[in-house]
């Protein structure tokens, strides 16, 4: 062994001693040998792996407890403002159509030779929905010829490429 490390085999020390008095685990490999089936599960009718359209039942009252909750949530509760404007942004993020300005901005970015990709990162809208719009309303969704397309600036920075 070398100077830094005793003198101790580590492969040793890696090995755990059975204890023979200790009976084995049911699901160890020693009981299982030889079945193939795994013992049945209890019925769990709420489970969402079985069924995901069910949920465990919920009574009347308890219905309207969490009904008295939410308004009581939605007229006393400084948050629900907060709350209210995340809930509305993120409905604006799924959305599938274009607001008349983006649209607008869309077709002044496409005539300066912007691409999907560029307009797409510049106004946070998938570019899939703003090809289907374009066709909509008769504008074309070509690919920009290279002589039309943006150029990159002359700068210090191209130096970089």
């Amino acid at each position: 062994m070398s100077e830094t490390t005793p003198g101790i085999d580590i492969r040793s020390t890696y090995r755990v001693a059975r204890n023979q008095q200790q009976k084995p685990h049911p699901r160890s490999a020693e009981h299982t040998v030889g079945t193939s089936a795994r013992p049945p599960r209890p019925e769990r009718s709420h489970h969402r792996g079985s069924n995901p359209n069910r949920r465990p039942p919920v009574s009347q009252e308890q219905r309207q407890k969490f009904s008295a909750a939410q308004r009581a949530y939605v007229t006393t509760d400084p948050r629900w403002a907060a709350h209210r404007q995340k809930l509305a942004d993120a409905q604006i993020a799924r959305r599938m159509t274009l607001t008349p300005e983006e649209f607008d901005m869309v077709v002044k970015l496409r005539a300066r030779g912007r691409t999907f990709s560029y307009i797409e990162a510049e106004i946070g809208v998938c570019h899939d929905v703003i090809r289907r719009e374009l066709a909509e309303r008769g504008y074309s969704t070509a690919r920009i010829r290279k002589d039309r397309r943006a150029k990159r600036g002359a700068g210090y920075w191209r130096s970089f490429d």
